[in-house]
Formats: C-alpha cells, sequence, structure tokens
C-alpha cells in the first residue's frame, strides 16, 4: 500500500487433492504458469513432503534434501528469488512417523519451520502458491495435515478430484469437512481428467453442486487425454 508505506501480500494459494494420482502436481503446474502471467514473483512452496532428492542451497552453500516437486517447479520456472532451503521445511522420510510418536521430534518445530519457510518465500513473492501432499488428512499422524498447514499458513485452499459426479463430489465433501474444521477458507475446486463424452455434463452438475451446497466455485474442467499421462522421448531418454 503506497499510501501507508506497508507491503501487501495475497493469500497464499494452498493446492490440496482428495485422493492419490489425481493430477495435483501437473494442476499445481498449470497454476502456476497461469500466476507467472499476473504476477512478477510468484512464490512456490511444498510444506510437507515425501518423495525427497538431493539439491545445492545457494543460500547455505550446500547439499539439503527437498521434496522432488519443489525442483521441478523452480527449474521449470526459474524461479531466483526463492532458495531451496526454503521451498521444503518438512520432510517425512522412512522411519519418521516412528520417531515422531516416540517424541524424537518436535510438533512444534515442524510449525516453527513451516512458518520461516513461509515468512521467507512470501517476503520475496508478490503471491505464494503451496502444494499439499494427497488429500486433506495426509500427515495427520504426525500433526502437520495439509487442512492444519494451510490454516497456520492463512492459505485459501483449492481442491482437486478426479472426474465424475457422486463418487468426486463424496471425496470432496471428506476434505472439506477437515478444511471448515480447520477454518480454512475454499478458493474454488477443479475436476481433473473428466471424459471428453461427459465433460459438458460434469461441469454442469458439478457446477450447480458446490455452488448451491457449498458457495464454492468450480473452478475449472479438465478433460482426460490419454497423451498427458504418456512420457516424452526426452524423458524415457533420462
Amino acid at each position: 500500500d503506497e499510501s501507508t508505506g506497508e507491503s501487501f501480500h495475497q493469500h497464499p494459494i494452498f493446492v490440496a487433492a482428495t485422493r492419490q494420482h489425481v493430477g495435483k502436481t501437473t494442476v499445481s503446474l498449470a497454476i502456476m504458469s497461469g500466476l507467472k502471467k499476473r504476477f512478477d514473483k510468484v512464490g512456490f512452496l511444498k510444506p510437507v513432503g515425501q518423495q525427497h532428492v538431493p539439491v545445492y542451497s545457494e543460500d547455505l552453500q550446500k547439499t539439503i534434501q527437498v521434496d522432488k516437486d519443489c525442483c521441478l517447479v523452480l527449474e521449470r520456472f526459474g524461479l531466483k528469488h526463492v532458495d531451496y532451503k526454503d521451498m521444503s521445511p518438512v520432510i517425512i522420510p522412512r522411519g519418521y512417523t516412528k520417531q515422531y510418536i516416540d517424541g524424537e521430534i518436535s510438533h512444534d518445530d515442524q510449525l516453527d519451520r513451516v512458518l520461516a519457510a513461509m515468512d521467507h518465500v512470501t517476503e520475496a513473492s508478490d503471491i505464494v502458491l503451496c502444494e499439499g501432499t494427497g488429500h486433506c488428512a495426509v500427515g495427520s499422524i504426525v500433526g502437520v495435515n495439509n487442512a492444519r498447514v494451510a490454516n497456520l499458513m492463512g492459505a485459501e485452499m483449492i481442491l482437486i478430484a478426479n472426474g465424475g459426479l457422486g463418487s468426486a463430489f463424496d471425496e470432496l465433501e471428506l476434505n472439506r469437512v477437515l478444511c471448515e474444521h480447520n477454518n480454512v477458507s475454499i478458493a474454488g475446486v477443479i475436476i481433473n481428467k473428466v471424459l471428453p463424452e461427459k465433460y459438458d455434463q460434469t461441469k454442469h452438475y458439478m457446477s450447480k453442486a458446490i455452488e448451491d451446497r457449498w458457495g464454492v466455485p468450480l473452478l475449472g474442467c479438465i478433460p482426460d487425454r490419454p497423451f498427458l499421462g504418456c512420457p516424452a522421448l526426452v524423458d524415457l531418454e533420462k
């Protein structure tokens, strides 16, 4: 705000799915691409990750472990204003859950790491996109499920579900309830992998259902195209 001299930041956007393999990362990449066209500096982080890879942190001047999706986003979009150390604050490798239950990992320390990372990325960005891990309840056993973390960050949630009507709505409802329990506002829903022959039907009725029941907009329907799930030759070469 120029009149007060205070900086203004958009609410973070948190993307979560209703279950595994609905195309959350692919949709997150599309959202990231859209945000990059509207904002100069778009930040990204995956607050809680599982599958990690080694990368070099310029800020820390050493190799660290981050969620693989952070590596994908930073390299694909050339995010020069954020460092790997702030993109993946909590990693859950094998054995982590047992250590947490045994009291070897501090719950408060996890939350502090998430908040510190969010503060750093927010300060350097015009808007921040956060990608969750699976559905909204993933991470509950270690106290950092997606809905809880979204609340901590003050983020608005976008839920991704697979195409369909009844089953998709049921899965969305389970996740919506958890968001409501954690006081997280749902900004909208995206339906992915919709059968082309049922695209118009799904778009019409799903939009009507979620707007009438929850007052939430359907942000988009993405048709299921076989080539979207196929590797390119360059992927096979690697």
